[in-house]
């Protein structure tokens, strides 16, 4: 349709996924950040679990944040980011979005062992709208 874009479901899905994190970590990055880029970090990726059904598609959001602080200080902006998306729901004009985290943080161990890096889930509920008022 010219002059009307549709936004792929995909390219909605980054883009909110993007923006909600954009919230809370200063940079954030899809599946790989630049090698040239500071810190604190976060890199995101997302991978479909079950294919379209209803009620809802489910999502499995993986997070990997990066940092030259002290453990304690990683800790705690991690714990921030848990504590404001776990359960937290996030719309759209079409679709809403319901984040659940698994329990799963882990410290992952670094060559440079000056960078702190801990990965978590959080697995993501996607309920499309059927019909728009």
């Amino acid at each position: 349709m010219k002059g009307s874009m549709k936004v792929s479901r995909t390219n909605e899905h980054k883009t909110v996924f993007f923006n909600l994190l954009s919230k809370y970590c200063p940079s954030v990055f899809l599946q790989l950040a630049p090698p040239d880029v500071g810190f604190p970090r976060t890199v995101y990726e997302f991978k479909q679990l079950s294919v379209e059904g209803f009620p809802y598609e489910k999502y499995i959001l993986t997070l990997n944040c990066f940092d030259k602080a002290q453990a304690e200080t990683m800790d705690e902006a991690v714990d921030a980011l848990i504590e404001n998306i776990d359960k937290s729901i996030y719309y759209t004009d079409s679709v809403y979005y319901q984040f659940f985290y698994n329990n799963d943080r882990q410290p992952i161990t670094e060559a440079d062992k000056a960078i702190k890096h801990i990965m978590l889930t959080f697995e993501v509920r996607v309920y499309v709208r059927l019909c728009k008022e």
